[in-house]
């Protein structure tokens, strides 16, 4: 799915596929692995992803069917927090999660953020997390 949608936005956007890889400072190969879902980016790419071509971790993911036009713009520092809380929870708890799983968790995560108060986010992440580990 995030290979489709990010083709998608990319033809949106009028980008050449050299011109995104560029703005994301990553191989066109790379890139291309992404598209046809050779490779899924790890979180960090993920969360690139999203900041540079103006998108929702939701709607990479399939989760909203909604356009990035019609989307409501992204909170960097609610999406850097979410990868921020993945890695530390990773650390503490001497887990690593795949990048289709770290995707989905920063994606419920990212919502979570924007969507509740600090206390009530923090322990929801925590059942997310502990729910999806």
């Amino acid at each position: 799915m995030i290979g489709e949608r990010l083709y998608q936005r990319i033809s949106e956007l009028g980008l050449t596929q050299q011109r995104a890889a560029d703005q994301l400072e990553i191989s066109q190969s790379r890139l291309n692995q992404y598209l046809k879902n050779k490779r899924e980016p790890d979180a960090q790419m993920f969360c690139r992803i999203c900041r540079t071509f103006g998108v929702s971790p939701n709607w990479l993911y399939g989760f909203e069917e909604n356009t990035p036009a019609e989307l409501p713009k992204i909170d960097k520092t609610a999406l850097e927090s979410a990868v921020l809380f993945l890695k530390k929870y990773e650390e503490s708890h001497h887990k690593s999660f795949s990048a289709d799983r770290a995707a989905r968790i920063v994606a419920v995560v990212y919502d979570i953020i924007v969507s509740e108060s600090a206390e009530n986010a923090q322990k929801a992440i925590e059942w997310v997390i502990e729910a999806v580990a």
